[in-house]
C-alpha cells in the first residue's frame, strides 16, 4: 500500500517512517507476438510483482506500447537517445506517476504520440488515445509502490540493447515459442514492422509464413546473443512449450531467477495453452530446407538453455 509503514528501533524512541518506492524496474518480458508471453505476466502478477494499470487482455502494459511501437521508429530505426527517454517516462508513470511534472517538450511529445492513434488517429499498434491520455495523467500507484515492479510487452526485446543500459539492474524474460508453428501465428505485427531492424527486408514474393519464420530465427537469435553477451545472471529463456508440459519442475528456476522467496508457490489454473504444435496441421515443404534446418538448430538451442540447471540464467 502507498501507506504502508516499516518501523525504526532505538533505545529511547520509535517512529513510523513511509515505505520508500520502488522506483527501478524489477522484471522485463519479451518474445515474439502469441509467444506465450501473458502466461508468464500473469504468473508474476500473482507472485506480487507490479505490472502496471493500464493493461490489455493478454497483460500488454499500454503505456509501454504507446512509448516504443512508434510509427517513426517503424520507419527509420529507434534512436538511442529517443529510446532512453522513452524508459525514464515509464519509469516516472510507473512510480511516481507524470501528472503535472512532464516538461513542455514530454507534454508535446506524449500529445503527438496521442494523436496518432485511434479513435482519430490511424496508427494500430495496439494503443488507443486513451491509453495515452492516462499515461500524460498518471500518479503514484494507488496499491504496491513498495512491491517490484516491471512490464510484460512482447517488443521489449527489439529495444532489449537500449533498456539494458537504461536500467541496469533489471532482469528480463525472454519467451520462446516453437518457431514451426510460429511461422502459421496470425500474430504478425512485428515481423512485418520490425523485420528490416534485423536484416530481413520484405519481399513481395515471399510468403508471410516464411516471413514469420525468419524472423523468428534472426529475432530471437539476436534477443539470446545479447542476453549472453551484456545481461549474465540477468537473462532467463523460457519455452513456453516446456513450461506448459511441467510447470511444477520450471517454476523454482523462475522464481530464483526473479529473487522471490522460496516459499513463494507457483500461483495455480493460470494455464490455458492453445495451438501447441500448430505447425502439425501446415505443410512445411513450403520453406526451403536450409530454413527448416536453421529454425530447428536454434530450437534445439533454446530447448538446452531452458533446461539447463534450475539455478542458472544466461
Amino acid at each position: 500500500m502507498t501507506d504502508q509503514k516499516y518501523r525504526v528501533s532505538h533505545p529511547h524512541l520509535s517512529i513510523r517512517v513511509a515505505t520508500p518506492p520502488v522506483t527501478n524496474p524489477h522484471v522485463a518480458i519479451g518474445g515474439l507476438g502469441g509467444s506465450g508471453t501473458r502466461v508468464f505476466a500473469a504468473t508474476l502478477s500473482e507472485a506480487g510483482i507490479r505490472l502496471g494499470a493500464q493493461l490489455n487482455v493478454p497483460l500488454d502494459n499500454l503505456w509501454f506500447t504507446v512509448l516504443f511501437k512508434r510509427a517513426d521508429w517503424i520507419q527509420h530505426g529507434p534512436p538511442a537517445a529517443e529510446v532512453e527517454i522513452a524508459a525514464k517516462l515509464l519509469r516516472r508513470a510507473m512510480t511516481t506517476g507524470l501528472c503535472g511534472t512532464l516538461s513542455v517538450e514530454e507534454h508535446a511529445l506524449l500529445m503527438r504520440l496521442r494523436d496518432l492513434l485511434p479513435p482519430n488517429g490511424s496508427w494500430q499498434n495496439g494503443a488507443r488515445a486513451a491509453d495515452a491520455e492516462s499515461l500524460i495523467n498518471s500518479g503514484p500507484p494507488k496499491v504496491g509502490s513498495d512491491q517490484p515492479w516491471g512490464w510484460k510487452e512482447p517488443n521489449t526485446h527489439v529495444f532489449l540493447p537500449h533498456l539494458a543500459q537504461v536500467f541496469p539492474e533489471c532482469r528480463y524474460i525472454h519467451v520462446v515459442r516453437d518457431g514451426l508453428d510460429m511461422a502459421f501465428s496470425k500474430n504478425t505485427w512485428q515481423a512485418r514492422h520490425w523485420s528490416h531492424l534485423f536484416g530481413l527486408p520484405q519481399d513481395p514474393n515471399t510468403s508471410l509464413a516464411l516471413h514469420q519464420l525468419r524472423y523468428w530465427i534472426a529475432a530471437n537469435s539476436a534477443a539470446i546473443d545479447f542476453g549472453r553477451a551484456h545481461m549474465p545472471g540477468r537473462f532467463l529463456v523460457m519455452s513456453y512449450e516446456a513450461y506448459c508440459a511441467d510447470p511444477e519442475r520450471h517454476w523454482p528456476r523462475l522464481r530464483r531467477f526473479l529473487d522471490l522467496p522460496d516459499h513463494t508457490s507457483l500461483p495455480a489454473n493460470l494455464l490455458r495453452p492453445t495451438t501447441i504444435g500448430r505447425s502439425k496441421e501446415h505443410d512445411i515443404s513450403q520453406f526451403p530446407s536450409d530454413v527448416v534446418t536453421r529454425a530447428r538448430d536454434l530450437q534445439a538451442e533454446i530447448d538446452a538453455l531452458h533446461y539447463l540447471n534450475a539455478a542458472y540464467c544466461l
